[in-house]
């Protein structure tokens, strides 16, 4: 299992676009954005949408459910937060109920906390929700 994440040399401050979000995960919600226009779902939050470039957005609440579709062990950090927990996994993952009208389904990449033994391509996985020493910040993992 990968060692701990120290949080606290990373600065995260919640902006117009992605403070909702940050609401939601202290909340244990997963969220990503929507839009109103032509209902593309997408994250990491972004002001327009990548596909019709509506400014006409919403939040969706997934399951946190999805499957393992990609994944690379990272052997050398790049942020002084990952220096303890190398290696570590980040895997890219295919939100169950987030299909798209063409049948894509939306991928999100995180921070796994699994060993790299224990995954295989198409593995189902949940969010888990991981607290920091800043109240106001919670991590999806």
């Amino acid at each position: 299992m990968p060692g701990p994440i120290d949080y606290s040399k990373i600065t995260i401050v919640p902006d117009f676009d992605t403070a909702e979000w940050w609401m939601g995960t202290k909340q244990r919600k997963y969220l990503v954005r929507q839009c109103k226009t032509c209902g593309h779902k997408w994250f990491p939050p972004f002001p327009a949408c990548s596909k019709c470039t509506s400014m006409d957005l919403t939040w969706f609440e997934t399951s946190g459910k999805g499957v393992l579709h990609s994944y690379v062990v990272v052997t050398q950090p790049i942020l002084g937060a990952f220096v303890e927990t190398v290696p570590y996994v980040v895997g890219l993952i295919e939100l169950e109920d987030c299909h798209e009208a063409d049948g894509m389904l939306t991928r999100v990449a995180g921070v796994l906390l699994n060993d790299e033994e224990e995954l295989a391509i198409g593995l189902p996985m949940q969010v888990v929700f991981e607290e920091t020493k800043d109240p106001n910040i919670v991590i999806p993992r």
